[in-house]
């Protein structure tokens, strides 16, 4: 998972310069050519629904959609407009994940203070649902049989006194708050494994967070020891075991490379001569995104035995917001476009948003 950020990021430079942002262009564009009709605003909405396997957020022509991307064909479509209201917070980003069950939430932050709206997408009828929402600026974070939300901002303080980030626990069932914990500092990376009700989070400088671990059943926070010199970037979450992935500062080889040490409390993965943008934990591997020069390197590697089992370039795109597996391979996300990426054959395929990319 990318850094957890609140604000509403600019344009994302395509330079080695790596911003915090939560959340290049490849040869040639694939669109989807199915029908589409007039939405709110004059955005254009589809109606893949169907063949959409994930979903994200993008803003086309300054209204927020929710984007469905069929990595089979290749495309991407504005599926449903999210309902802009007043009081919209528009130096925040608004957000979007995946529950335990399949269901999408959709976050917006709201000005003044007030709780997020929210809502589901409903897939069958080609809708957005409005659920309950009671608090603001809250990252979803989804667990096993449970979910945690996160505060983009430290909003409560330790036993020393010292500011501190509530995680609240909820039940995804009725959303009611079954217990809130407390983290040190302000949480800069959050990932979660819908395998385990324990999620993984980082607070802190970018050089050195502190990287902790929450058990959303008992309540328990446990902190977990960074490697030094280890300039972190990035942390996934496998099982609730933390993956936390940053770039080697002592040496720059030809070729990007890709070291990892399994720990007991969590596994470090070290990149040699690339810039770490997103690390993703799925079963037994682990997957990299690795910018270098004006390209990124996508390399799977064993989470125990740190071996190479596959690697892909995606020329052309110096940087990415974000990856996602799925079962037509994985998706790198940039702030227009979108590209599949088979790391068997070592294929890609590019092609665009919508508009601007707001979360993925």
């Amino acid at each position: 998972m990318p850094h957890l950020t609140t604000r509403k990021h600019g344009r994302r430079p395509v330079s080695p310069v790596r911003t915090a942002l939560l959340l290049a262009a490849l040869g040639s564009t694939a669109a989807l050519t199915t029908a589409c009709s007039a939405g709110p605003a004059g955005v254009e909405l589809g109606d893949d629904w169907e063949g959409s396997k994930t979903f994200a957020l993008a803003e086309v022509d300054g209204l927020v959609t929710v984007v469905g991307i069929n990595p089979d064909r290749p495309g991407a479509q504005s599926l449903a407009a999210v309902p802009q209201q007043a009081d919209d917070d528009d130096a925040v980003s608004p957000h979007i994940a995946q529950l335990a069950d399949g269901r999408w939430v959709v976050t917006v932050p709201r000005k003044d203070d007030k709780p997020d709206r929210r809502y589901v997408v409903n897939r069958k009828d080609h809708t957005l649902d409005g659920m309950a929402g009671d608090e603001r600026l809250r990252r979803i974070l989804p667990g096993k049989t449970l979910v945690g939300e996160v505060a983009g901002l430290p909003d409560t303080k330790a036993a020393d006194g010292a500011p501190a980030s509530s995680v609240l626990v909820r039940d995804p069932a009725d959303w009611s708050t079954k217990r809130e914990l407390k983290v040190p500092g302000t949480i800069g990376f959050a990932a979660s494994d819908p395998s385990s009700d324990t999620v993984c989070l980082g607070s802190g400088s970018d050089t050195r967070p502190r990287i902790s671990v929450a058990n959303l059943s008992d309540g328990k926070v446990t902190p977990v020891a960074v490697p030094d010199g280890l300039d972190v970037k990035a942390l996934a979450c496998r099982a609730g075991h933390p993956v936390i992935a940053g770039s080697d500062p002592s040496g720059k080889s030809g070729r990007v490379k890709v070291s990892v040490t399994a720990g007991a409390d969590a596994t470090t993965v070290s990149v040699n001569g690339g810039r770490v943008d997103a690390v993703r934990a799925t079963g037994s591997s682990i997957v990299v995104a690795a910018a270098k020069g004006k390209d990124t390197e996508l390399v799977e590697v064993d989470a125990t035995s740190g071996k190479e089992l596959h690697r892909a370039r995606v020329k052309d795109l110096a940087a990415s917001l974000n990856i996602t597996p799925t079962s037509a391979g994985w998706l790198v996300y940039t702030e227009n476009t979108v590209t599949r990426v088979n790391l068997t054959t070592g294929e890609t395929k590019q092609f665009d948003l919508p508009g601007t990319l707001q979360g993925s």
